[in-house]
Parts: structure tokens; sequence; C-alpha cells
């Protein structure tokens, strides 16, 4: 991968503002860094590395989530902790969302639930820009898609070994587990595959609309484990419904 640092010329431009709608130093044009980036620092640019040379000569512009490269491709902002609504109800979540996504938790394991449309796949989302930021290998999936990849490689009888990549990740985000699968098989697989990260203490994130006494007793005592776990409940309105 090729290695950044950032250049000094860009870290705050001195120029003075051009316009009145508009406070910080980019004049209000539709592509501008995050000055909360923790890559860049909020300069929008770094120069590559060749091994230990700096190419001063080059700069590229910042690919981290909601940085830079993301404001000019346009399009549906990143879901990243800096453009979360902190609102009422989503307090407890937003915190343990992100002492684990910094490295900062005593815990490994959480478990967040809420009503649909509260922010929880927003927050999952924010853990996994920052995990990887932090240069861990991290992999978010839904559980409809994680089952539908289990099945389809029974095609070809890899149904072992791609569970085993999904035991084995360093870091592994599971959104929507709300819906009823009702199959034994996806059940005892499932069952099969937090077993298997609990055992080995990996990081993991589940993301859920059930209510934490509805959930299986196997997955519910694992995630209620207070020295490795933690649970939380987003309690935040469907913030769709306010959208016009």
């Amino acid at each position: 991968m090729e290695k950044l640092t950032i250049p000094g010329s860009y870290r705050k431009p001195t120029h003075p503002p051009q316009t009145t709608t508009t406070s910080d130093d980019w004049f209000g044009i539709p592509y501008r860094p995050n000055e909360h980036c923790q890559v860049c620092k909020g300069a929008g640019f770094l120069h590559p590395r060749d091994g230990e040379k700096i190419l001063y000569w080059r700069t590229v512009p910042c690919k981290a989530p909601g940085c830079l490269l993301d404001s000019v491709r346009g399009g549906k902002p990143p879901q990243v902790f800096e453009n979360f609504a902190p609102v009422k109800g989503a307090d407890q979540a937003l915190k343990a969302a992100k002492s684990l996504a910094y490295g900062e938790a005593t815990f490994a394991w959480l478990l967040m639930y809420g009503n649909t449309g509260c922010g929880k796949t927003h927050l999952a989302k924010a853990i996994a820009h920052v995990t990887r930021d932090r240069g861990i290998d991290v992999n978010m999936v839904l559980m409809a898609d994680m089952l539908a990849m289990l099945r389809e490689a029974m095609k070809d009888h890899q149904t072992d070994s791609m569970l085993r990549k999904f035991k084995d990740m360093a870091f592994l985000i599971i959104d929507d587990y709300g819906v009823e699968y009702g199959s034994d098989w996806e059940s005892a697989k499932f069952d099969e595959l937090i077993t298997s990260r609990y055992a080995t203490a990996k990081p993991t994130v589940l993301i859920t609309n059930k209510d934490v006494a509805d959930l299986p007793d196997r997955v519910r005592s694992r995630f209620q484990d207070t020295v490795m776990s933690r649970v939380v409940h987003n309690s935040a309105p469907d913030f769709r419904s306010k959208k016009s």
C-alpha cells in the first residue's frame, strides 16, 4: 500500500474568506476535506512516499471516508461519527461505538439494539471506518447476506471453509439480525460462528432490531458477559420519518 504524509503547505490555507456563507478556508466550493480526518488532519491532500523518501513533488487527495475524495465524488455522504446526529436516546450507543472503534474499550463484543431507523447501521459503519483507518482488517456484513453466502457455498461443499473465513476475521460486524430466519441449519451455523469468535475473543459487533429478551439464549448469554461484552440500547426515534 502506498505510504502517505501530510503536505505542510496544505495544513491550513491562510487566504482570507471570500464569501460570507462559510467560515472555513475552502470558500464554499462543493469539494472539501473533513477537518476532523484522522488521516490527513484536515489537510485534504497527502504526499505519497517511496520507502522512506517523501515525494514532495506529488500530492494526492485524501481517500479516507468522508474526506476530500469522497466529497469530489459526490453522492450520499459516508456514515461516519462526524455526521451522526447526537439525538436523545442514542448517547450510550454512540459512546460505546466510539470506544470500541478507537481501541479504548475494555470490551471486545458489542450488541446494539433498537427500533428501525434509530441510527444503528450508521454507527456500525462508523465503527468500520475508524477501525479500518487504524489498520485493522474489519468486515461488515448483513446477516441475510452472510447466510446466503453459506448456502451458496453448499453447492461446492465449501460451507465449512466459508464459515471458517467468518470465524477468523479479525473484526466482524453483523448487521440486521432482526429477521426471523427460522431454519435450524441457519441457527446452528450462526451459533457455531459466535461460539468460535467468543472462544477466541475476536472483536464482534451485532446489530439487531430485536429486544435482548427475544434473542436465543446462547446468543444473549455471550453478549451479556460483562467482562468481554457490552449491550447498549439505542432508543432514539426513527430519523427517517422526519425526513421530507
